[in-house]
């Protein structure tokens, strides 16, 4: 009886070590890599010299953030910290709109976990309802008018009431906002 328990206690802490060894995640060095993402990202957006790079870099980033992704689910801030979270959200905020759409619903679920910042969703949710030729909800989208010459808001879903949904998020008026694209913006009446 003896000989079996020890066995057994034994088999127990070998099997539980296992365990253990396999969970262990080195969230680390997971967050030096979405650093190293994130000033890439950034760099190819704010120098002259890396915009011929922009697509080739933002596919890596893609495949590195993709790859998180499938093996952990969508990284949230307590496993990557807040930058790494919003640089996944970052990376695939400037993917294409088959990409945004996959990952919506998991950017979703992180935010209602509190593991995301919900202004980030909201202005992926305008991004992607923008490409799909939708209204967006918030009010983050620009886009240049090619008739005009001028950048303009997408068109806003309920827009009297703009504000009060950005506000909701922590957001300024849509009308401070306006002013970082020197559009001077006016509610339009619907």
């Amino acid at each position: 009886m003896k000989i079996i328990l020890a066995i057994t206690f034994i088999a127990l802490l070998v099997s539980n070590q296992f365990a253990f060894s396999q969970t262990l995640i080195d969230t680390i060095a997971i967050q030096k890599e979405l650093n190293a993402i994130f000033e890439r990202d950034q760099y190819i957006r704010k120098s002259d010299d890396s915009a011929q790079f922009r697509t080739m870099i933002d596919s890596i980033n893609l495949s590195k953030v993709e790859a998180l992704i499938a093996k952990y689910g969508w990284p949230g801030k307590s496993f990557v910290g807040a930058k790494g979270n919003y640089t996944v959200w970052l990376v695939i905020q400037h993917a294409e709109l088959e990409t945004q759409e996959k990952y919506l619903p998991l950017f979703e679920k992180s935010v209602a976990n509190s593991e995301s910042r919900a202004v980030d969703l909201a202005y992926l949710k305008d991004r992607v309802l923008m490409r799909q030729n939708k209204n967006q909800i918030y009010g983050t989208q620009v886009w240049m008018n090619s008739a005009t010459g001028l950048q303009e808001f997408w068109p806003i879903e309920d827009e009297k009431n703009v504000n009060a949904r950005r506000a909701s998020l922590g957001m300024p008026p849509i009308e401070e906002y306006a002013k970082y694209f020197g559009i001077d913006y006016k509610a339009t009446a619907r």
